[in-house]
Parts: structure tokens; C-alpha cells; sequence
């Protein structure tokens, strides 16, 4: 049977096709209209499950699916939240930790989301998920330096990082990709002081660029959030 999940993120929108309990397929989107044009394919009784990070119009999928799942606070998880303010937590945290705690459970996992704002959030072996971290992502600082400064260039990522910049675009680009980096290994060292084991999983748009920059078994799963929420649409459709 075909299922979908839909995530809407803050730079780009990704549809999972999934096929049983495999992912089958993955397409990205520039605009909300593509992606509802692309649904028409589909039959609208296709089990759908939608995440927004977004103010987008999700009932606009009413006219294409039967009753979708929109990932929203009260949505059925079997995952213990604890996070003090459920309604303001981003739903696509909610579903990658629900994916990393599916891909290894009985485990405690880092999950490290790398996209437009960088997120780290823990979940324990047993299922309980207080929160994490939020910081500016790559291109967020990159803006960030050339809009609040009069002089530094809007600079964008470059694979070859010299931790020493020899000019200002270098400098820029050391500072704000190294030091994403050491951020990273500053949190899952602080993580590893308080637990004796735990997985780490990297994600997001720029994960490929930190993956192998890290210290420690990094997985690395491009595809984190897609599998989470087919996990939490699953879980809804046995517990109705």
C-alpha cells in the first residue's frame, strides 16, 4: 500500500512515497502549488501525513486526501513529550526523533539537524523527549554577517574550509562553518559527560557537510523526518 509523508520546511518542502515500510521514493519542492499539483497522482484515499514548519494553508490537502494527518501537539505519539510548551515545538523535531528512536530503539540518541536553524534534541531509550537546542544554521549566519554589517560580503559554503582565513570571504567562511562544527562537537561532548551511551544522528539539508567533520559514530540519515512521520502515521492508523 502506498502511503505519504509530506514535510514543510522553512527552505524547502519534501514528499517520502512510501511503499509498505519502505521508502520508495523522494521528491523535493520549491512552492506549496507544485506539491498539491503533484498530488493529484494520487488516490485520495492515500494515507497522508503532513508536518509544517510553516504558516502554510495545510487544508488546502483536504481537497486532494481523505481526512490527512496533520502533525499538530495533540497527535497521538508513542513517544513520551515533556517538552514544557508542546504547542511552540517544531514538528519536524517531533518527528525525527520519533525516526531516530525507530531506526534504534533501546537506544538514547543525539538527533543533529542540520537546515536552515540547526537542532539538536535527545531522546532516551525509553521514548521520553524533554527538548534540545536551537542555533542559526549556515546560511542563516552567512545572511546574518552581511545584513548586519555595512562592509562583510554576503558569503556562501564552500567544501574546503582553511581554519585560518587568508582573506575577509575565507574568514567569513572558517567562522561560520568551523565554528558550526565545533558548536556540534561542543554539544555531543557535553552529551556524552552526561550519558554513558547514546547514537548519534545527523540530518538536514547540510548534513553531508558535517557527517565526516565530527568525532564519534556519526549516522548520518538524509531522510530522518520523511521516516519519522511515516512511523507516527502508522502509529495513529493501529491506535484509532
Amino acid at each position: 500500500m502506498t502511503s505519504l509523508s509530506i514535510d514543510i520546511g522553512n527552505s524547502a518542502i519534501k514528499l517520502g512515497v512510501f511503499e509498505s515500510d519502505n521508502l520508495r521514493e523522494v521528491l523535493r519542492f520549491d512552492a506549496l502549488y507544485e506539491l498539491t499539483t503533484y498530488c493529484k497522482k494520487f488516490q485520495q484515499q492515500t494515507p497522508v501525513i503532513i508536518s509544517s514548519v510553516t504558516n502554510a494553508n495545510l487544508e488546502l490537502f483536504n481537497d486532494y486526501f481523505i481526512n490527512p494527518l496533520i502533525l499538530a501537539e495533540h497527535t497521538k505519539l508513542p513517544l513520551i513529550i515533556k517538552y514544557n510548551t508542546p504547542q511552540t515545538l517544531g514538528k519536524d523535531r517531533i518527528a525525527a526523533v520519533m525516526g531516530a528512536w525507530q531506526l534504534f530503539p533501546n537506544t538514547n540518541s543525539l538527533v543533529i539537524d542540520a537546515g536552515t536553524a540547526i537542532t539538536y534534541d535527545f531522546v532516551t531509550k525509553n521514548g521520553e523527549y524533554s527538548g534540545g537546542s536551537i542555533s542559526p544554521g549556515l546560511e542563516m549566519k552567512f545572511k546574518a554577517l552581511h545584513q548586519f554589517t555595512q562592509k562583510l560580503p554576503l558569503i556562501s559554503k564552500n567544501e574546503t574550509i582553511n581554519l585560518t582565513g587568508s582573506d575577509t570571504e575565507q574568514a567569513i567562511q572558517s567562522g561560520v562553518m568551523l565554528g558550526s562544527v565545533f558548536e556540534m562537537q561542543g554539544f555531543i561532548d557535553a552529551y556524552a559527560k552526561e550519558e554513558n551511551t547514546f547514537q548519534i544522528i545527523i540530518t538536514g539539508g547540510n548534513h553531508s557537510y558535517f557527517a565526516n567533520r565530527l568525532k564519534g559514530t556519526i549516522f548520518a540519515e538524509p531522510d530522518l523526518v520523511l521516516k519519522g512521520l511515516f512511523e507516527i502515521l502508522k502509529y495513529n492508523a493501529n491506535n484509532t
